[in-house]
């Protein structure tokens, strides 16, 4: 299991929980940010006590 974070496009973390698959953990990151297509949207996963990037968002472009 890893802990995960969602972090918005001022860099403020939202969101943070423990997920078993990087599968789940991208199906999450998707849930919240569902009502936001705004650019600059990232998910972190912490692995040795250090954050690093794991997603981001690409935004909605039409």
């Amino acid at each position: 299991m890893a802990t995960y974070r969602v972090l918005n496009p001022k860099g403020e973390v939202v969101a943070t929980k423990d997920i078993e698959s990087a599968d789940d953990a991208h199906a999450w990151f998707v849930d919240q940010m569902a009502d936001n297509s705004e650019l600059g949207w990232r998910m972190e996963v912490e692995q040795d006590g250090e954050w690093h990037f794991f997603d981001d968002s690409e935004g909605d472009r039409s």
